[in-house]
């Protein structure tokens, strides 16, 4: 029987069998060692040999304990291992639905802040869960950065592994700047496909001001990085043009003059002035002036 416990009793066996005779214990696999008396008895009946052979002339003392107990006393011992086991094994698991680390590989490495910053834009924040993150249209965001051919996002455990690789026959190299205006005007409209936008639609600028910083605020840090996209500004300027008459065919001439100098003009009106030999046709305009960075 596998639940039956070792005991060793120093005493006759005669002596010992009677006691336990007596106390209706049953004994099981009784021999002799030495001096020493060896059985075996069911687990419920150990505190009453103990109890039977109590007196300090009888030197009793378990063997070997059962199958059961063993096994018992072995899961004691080991409760904080186990234990330790189990939390590691649920922490394990659960981290595996939570992104504990981004990493950003292949050639594009050097866009590795402005590709962190779209994928937490897009929900890939640390601890948070992977179904939180907008896979398809972080890596469309990264793919319209410049100078990137290919981004594949994927997961490794609770690691997301975004691979961004730039190039082509020359590879791009990105300008570390940020955009600056080359005009004065008021702003229409103002993208900024990497870095911060610096200003907003509506707002008046003069030439120098900065549009695009080139870096992006993540929590308290400022990380740095690169500026990449454009600003539409909508500018005025006054040209004169001299004519031998203010003929419809002059005032068209006038215009024409101006060539591709003011981008896309979008209002436009014009005086006549007289002058020595013909006229001065003044023309005041409104144009669209357009101003890139990093974009190929």
């Amino acid at each position: 029987m596998k639940n039956l416990t070792e005991i060793n009793i120093t005493s006759p066996a005669e002596t010992a069998l009677k006691k336990l005779q007596r106390a209706n214990i049953a004994v099981y696999d009784c021999k002799k060692r030495g001096a020493e008396f060896i059985f075996c008895v069911k687990d419920k009946d150990i505190k009453k040999v103990f109890a039977i052979f109590a007196k300090p002339c009888y030197n009793v003392r378990v063997g070997r304990a059962s199958l059961k107990n063993r096994l018992l006393g072995g899961l004691i011992l080991r409760a904080g291992l186990v234990a330790g086991a189990l939390i590691f094994a649920v922490a394990a698991y659960i981290s595996g639905f939570f992104i504990l680390k981004i990493e950003v590989g292949g050639s594009g490495g050097y866009l590795e802040s402005v590709v962190c910053r779209i994928a937490r834009e897009e929900g890939a924040s640390l601890l948070k869960p992977f179904s939180s993150f907008d896979s398809p249209v972080a890596a469309g965001r990264i793919l319209s950065l410049p100078g990137v051919t290919f981004c594949n996002i994927s997961r490794r455990g609770s690691v997301l592994v975004i691979d961004v690789e730039t190039g082509g026959e020359e590879p791009f190299k990105a300008v570390h700047a940020p955009l600056v205006s080359d005009v004065s005007g008021r702003v229409r409209k103002i993208v900024a496909i990497c870095g911060t936008a610096a200003v907003e639609a509506g707002a008046k600028v003069s030439a120098g001001d900065i549009l695009i910083y080139a870096g992006a605020q993540a929590g308290e840090e400022w990380i740095e990085g690169i500026a990449a996209g454009f600003a539409e500004i909508e500018c005025s300027a006054t040209a004169e043009y001299f004519a031998p008459d203010a003929s419809d065919k002059s005032i068209a001439a006038a215009y024409a003059s101006l060539g591709l100098q003011y981008g896309d003009i979008i209002s436009k009106k014009h005086s006549v002035l007289p002058s020595d030999g013909g006229v001065r046709i003044i023309m005041e305009i409104e144009y669209l002036h357009k101003i890139s960075i990093n974009l190929t």
